[in-house]
């Protein structure tokens, strides 16, 4: 490639990370205006510096949904700067520190306090006691945000930002969702509303900023080799295992098995260090330096695993899906929260797990069950088998890999706010109760500012045998109506692409909450699929549902959806980054 050429995709690039093209004039004559001011007397240089705040703060706030609140958040901050290149940051970082206030104030409203002072419902003590938790959850991300912002600034891994500031928004939402239906409820919500105003504005502005740091600097991450574009085309249409990779994993994969030594062996018949999981958890050293590895031995294991947010960069690998096996059997009707159903549940990040397999046997009857909650971010789930009924797997927020996993379940069995690829894994439909659909996915994207979205990619979605044995039967109460998702919360993003649909699943593929709810605001993509439940004639009409483009599916690969070449190939776990082709086995 010759300098000019590479000159030009350089611009392209600069170009293609703005978000409105619209804004690209208002962008390029911010940047001029900032680099060709001279200097004035005192009056001129203030209106001029007024003037400059002004245009500076349109810019920012341009893609954002709450204008006033943006404006407010904005102005002082970048009045207080006459140098442009710390625009961005400065921007960046009161967004970021208006959500952190909005949090706060929000919660401790009087009306909020003296509602629940007043109330003797368990269910309203036992939701302030879980929200205070989610909202500590919140202002963590929210000073990891700002220490990013500091330290490097918001053109480096803005992707990091995006996804700590949507977990934020989930959070704010599961918040008023733990409420009973009431005046509680309304008055959390209402408490509420500003926080995800601007948590909502936050993302827009983050955005923003990267794109003018970008184009400040000429140089973008894609320039760095941290994205995608022409240059990594091939990287991203391989399954790759790269150089980087620790020479213990690289054996891992290799060897199937692997040649791992373990920091402790967890083994039911007492050969290991510990017979239980969460013992070996508990005897997890508070500080740790590297990866933490944990051997599961074969064994049945009935017990609830926590791996909490202190207990970060786990690796846990058992002797195969059907051999080291978690269950449990909690459900709602045990008078449990949804949440806490979880036979295992996993709040700290980058946490790995192998060849494990994780059930919850609560019948379907039993309504909701989970086998598996992931809130921890750089999740990943290489050959596991996952296994419930109603909501299985609550993939709740931040960003997830599952690759080569088998999951299974009746009603909205893969159900969250997650940033999550499914990728080479079986999504095995089981029968629900009598009278149920059977639904794949729920998605709860809250805000379409977020970057958050369920990907099924190069999976097989497939009916088990007592569900296609029933859709054989003759009669019309014979066949359960299958889904392949609906929408949980308003911008919900469910994505399934080249993959395999069996038959069995409905021919109009998705269908509403409740009456029309959040159609017309979901979205709901599928790109080169095939299979009997492929056709997608009788779904082309539905709101909410897109025939997409190569291009558009381009932007849910794992490389770019989740920019996993940066955190999935160093687990261990292979991946493909992008489409099909370029020499994938």
């Amino acid at each position: 490639m010759s300098s000019s050429d590479g000159g030009q995709s350089r611009k392209r690039l600069v170009v293609g990370v703005i978000s409105a093209c619209i804004l690209i004039a208002m962008v390029v004559g911010t940047v001029a205006f900032f680099l060709t001011e001279k200097a004035e007397d005192d009056d001129r240089l203030s209106k001029r510096n007024l003037s400059k705040t002004t245009r500076t703060v349109e810019l920012f706030c341009a893609p954002a949904d709450y204008q006033g609140t943006c404006r407010d958040t904005l102005e002082r901050a970048l009045s207080q700067s006459a140098d442009p290149a710390v625009y961005p940051h400065a921007a960046a970082a009161a967004a970021v520190t208006a959500v952190d206030r909005a949090l706060e104030e929000g919660f401790n409203r009087s009306s909020v306090l003296d509602a629940v002072r007043q109330s003797n419902d368990t269910l309203v003590w036992e939701a302030i006691h879980d929200c205070r938790m989610l909202l500590g959850t919140c202002r963590d991300n929210v000073e990891r945000a700002l220490a990013s912002i500091a330290w490097r600034g918001v053109e480096g891994p803005v992707q990091d930002l995006q996804s700590w500031l949507s977990a934020v928004i989930t959070f704010q939402g599961s918040c008023v969702d733990m409420f009973p239906k009431g005046e509680i409820r309304d008055e959390v919500k209402t408490a509420m509303e500003k926080a995800r105003e601007i948590s909502s504005n936050a993302l827009a502005i983050i955005k923003q900023g990267a794109a003018l740091a970008s184009m400040l600097d000429l140089h973008t991450d894609v320039d760095k080799g941290k994205g995608g574009g022409d240059g990594a085309s091939r990287r991203l249409e391989e399954d790759v295992v790269p150089a980087w990779v620790h020479r213990e994993e690289r054996e891992l994969i290799a060897a199937g098995k692997g040649g791992l030594t373990p920091n402790v062996t967890v083994a039911k018949d007492g050969s290991g260090d510990f017979a239980s999981i969460s013992a070996a958890l508990d005897a997890m050293p508070n500080k740790y330096t590297g990866r933490y590895f944990i051997y599961v031995k074969e064994g049945v294991y009935e017990e609830t695993v926590n791996i909490t947010n202190c207990r970060g960069n786990i690796t846990m690998y058992g002797d195969g899906a059907k051999k080291s096996i978690v269950t449990g059997s909690k459900s709602v009707l045990d008078g449990i929260r949804m949440w806490r159903t979880a036979t295992f549940a996993v709040d700290g990040d980058s946490f790995t797990a192998m060849r494990l397999g994780i059930r919850n046997t609560a019948g379907v009857e039993k309504q909701q069950a989970l086998a598996l909650r992931v809130k921890g971010d750089k999740a990943i789930f290489f050959n596991c088998r996952i296994e419930g009924n109603q909501d299985t797997l609550f993939a709740q927020a931040y960003r997830q890999f599952y690759r080569s996993c088998v999951i299974s379940g009746t009603v909205d069995f893969i159900m969250g706010d997650a940033a999550a690829v499914f990728q080479r894994c079986v999504i095995l439909v089981r029968q629900p109760r009598p009278g149920q659909p059977a639904v794949v996915t729920a998605h709860a994207r809250r805000d379409h500012q977020q970057t958050t979205g369920f990907v099924i990619h190069r999976s097989q979605i497939v009916a088990d045998e007592q569900l296609a044995a029933s859709n054989n039967r003759s009669g019309p109460a014979a066949a359960v109506k299958t889904y392949l998702g609906r929408p949980w919360k308003d911008f919900a993003r469910t994505v399934v692409m080249e993959s395999v649909i069996e038959g069995f699943v409905h021919g109009q593929g998705y269908m509403p909450w409740e009456g029309k709810e959040n159609l017309g605001t979901a979205f709901f993509g599928e790109f080169a699929n095939a299979g009997d439940g492929a056709n997608v004639t009788g779904r082309k009409d539905m709101q909410g549902f897109h025939v997409m483009s190569k291009e558009k599916a381009l932007q849910f690969t794992v490389g770019h959806f989740l920019h996993g070449a940066e955190w999935i190939p160093e687990s261990g776990a292979p991946v493909s980054l992008g489409l099909a082709g370029g020499g994938e086995e």
